[in-house]
């Protein structure tokens, strides 16, 4: 991740976590993903700018989603959606509206052209952050929040400079789908083989554990 400005200096900051300058403290939430993985975060955001009226607060997600601007709207929480799927299967991408997907949807593989939209998904992504946070300096105050599918958020806090939040308000299933092993060696050869290594819990030797960013890995 790069930022179009250079990164800011420290700013002062008061005791009620506000700049220097007086400037309001900002909060992202950031959810991907299907209704049952946005919304408990989007209510999450509505109540927080509730009760934390000191904040500035907006919410990224899917523009799939956006019936929930409306929601958050009463709440005085922005919306700031992005053009990629909660999903995707491979007959959906004639509807993706991402000009570098249209260009070459030729004889691309679903894989390369999942490829091209999950980069494009990380450069809105990263252009929406880059317009809540600015080129002004990160006060003590702000934060992201993101779900298990928005971890993207992590490596945007780390690159702003402000603290993240992993929210999940749901269970997270004991172990993975029958086909992760499968998916995980084709994918991930070298690292399927050092993971002999793990505990022999959830399914065959893996199960899901908790990341440095939040991340579920094998």
């Amino acid at each position: 991740w790069t930022r179009t400005h250079k990164a800011p200096e420290a700013s002062a900051r008061t005791m009620d976590g506000c700049g220097g300058d007086g400037r309001r403290p900002r909060a992202v939430f950031m959810a991907f993903g299907t209704h049952g993985d946005v919304f408990p975060i989007a209510a999450l955001a509505a109540a927080f700018a509730n009760d934390q009226q000191q904040y500035t607060v907006v919410f990224i997600t899917h523009s799939a989603h956006q019936s929930l601007s409306t929601h958050l709207a009463v709440s005085k929480v922005r919306y700031m959606p992005v053009a990629s799927p909660p999903a995707l299967a491979s007959e959906q991408l004639d509807n993706i509206s991402y000009d570098s997907v249209q260009s070459n949807a030729g004889p691309e593989s679903f894989s390369r052209r999942k490829e091209i939209i999950q980069t494009e998904h990380r450069k809105a992504c990263l252009a929406s952050v880059e317009e809540v946070f600015g080129n002004d300096p990160s006060i003590h105050s702000d934060f992201i929040v993101i779900n298990f599918f928005a971890l993207e958020g992590c490596h945007l806090a780390e690159l702003f400079q402000v603290k993240c939040i992993i929210a999940a308000p749901y269970f997270l299933p004991y172990s993975a789908p029958s086909s992760f092993e499968r998916q995980f060696k084709q994918s991930f050869p070298l690292l399927y083989k050092s993971a002999g290594l793990t505990l022999p819990i959830g399914c065959g030797r893996f199960s899901w554990k908790v990341g440095d960013c939040g991340e579920m890995i094998a």
